[in-house]
């Protein structure tokens, strides 16, 4: 399969970059002069990165020349997770979270554009199965929000407890508020991982074969410990610390059954995503 871009697509990956870049940089600078002013224009510049992102996903899907390659589903996995930072802009405190995510993102369209990849295509899998990559992969988005936003908690706890509540810290959101955002975002991707799982077990014949046995265990593992975590906030008001640090392993679980399927690591295989 020719993994060389059209023209089209490589220019719409480059803007697509540099308009994350520039969202990064207002956003610094919006910061460190502690205004909110700019916040919607970062807004709109952000859309319109997201907007050519989608854009130079679609067009080699449209073409049939995209697959399910471990560096576009790494685009599609930061795709989700900038669209769904931006929606919940709207009601809460994600913009310290931009300042991390888009760079990434950027990374993400340049590499999953110019990077050979001899991955399966997608036009080649059943309707089922990609309902269930799409639950997937935006499960993961959600959970890996979810981690960034309890690693902003930490600092910030640490930073306060050490009272070095200056320069950026001062600017975050309170942290009570942050540490609410944490469940929230840990809660919804609960939600979404069981969806995935449920259609994984509708959609997928042996969840339990050799191929898949290692993620599933490890995914089916990961869903216990957010069940767990979640069980305990709500009945006990959990510490946000001990919280943070069970996410991270069910988190890691979740990553390493991914890596396991990838085996040597140049292309993640459709059934390592089926897996989920």
């Amino acid at each position: 399969m020719d993994s060389t871009p059209s023209l089209l697509t490589a220019g719409l990956a480059i803007f697509s970059a540099l308009l994350y870049l520039l969202a990064v940089w207002r956003q610094v600078l919006n910061l460190e002069a502690g205004e909110d002013r700019q916040r919607q224009q970062i807004a709109l510049v952000g859309v319109a990165a997201l907007a050519t992102h989608a854009l130079a996903a679609y067009l080699p899907a449209q073409a049939g020349e995209s697959s399910l390659g471990f560096y576009r589903v790494a685009s599609l996995m930061f795709l989700s997770m900038g669209a769904i930072s931006l929606i919940l802009l709207v009601a809460r405190p994600l913009h310290t979270l931009l300042i991390v995510l888009f760079p990434l993102a950027a990374l993400s369209i340049l590499v999953a554009t110019f990077a050979p990849d001899t991955s399966r295509p997608m036009s080649d899998l059943p309707a089922g199965i990609l309902s269930h990559v799409s639950a997937s992969i935006v499960s993961f988005a959600v959970l890996a929000l979810a981690v960034l936003q309890g690693l902003l908690v930490t600092v910030q706890s640490r930073q306060l407890r050490q009272h070095r509540n200056r320069g950026v810290i001062r600017k975050l959101p309170p942290l009570e508020a942050a540490s609410i955002l944490f469940y929230e975002l840990t809660g919804a991707g609960f939600l979404i991982l069981t969806v995935a799982i449920g259609t994984g077990v509708v959609f997928i014949d042996d969840l339990f074969s050799q191929q898949l046995v290692h993620k599933t265990v490890l995914t089916l593992l990961a869903w216990c410990l957010y069940a767990v975590l979640l069980v305990q906030y709500f009945r006990r008001g959990w510490r946000v610390q001990s919280a943070i640090t069970v996410n991270l392993i069910a988190f890691g679980l979740v990553v390493l059954g991914f890596w396991l399927q990838v085996g040597a690591g140049a292309t993640l295989t459709v059934d390592a995503i089926a897996g989920t």
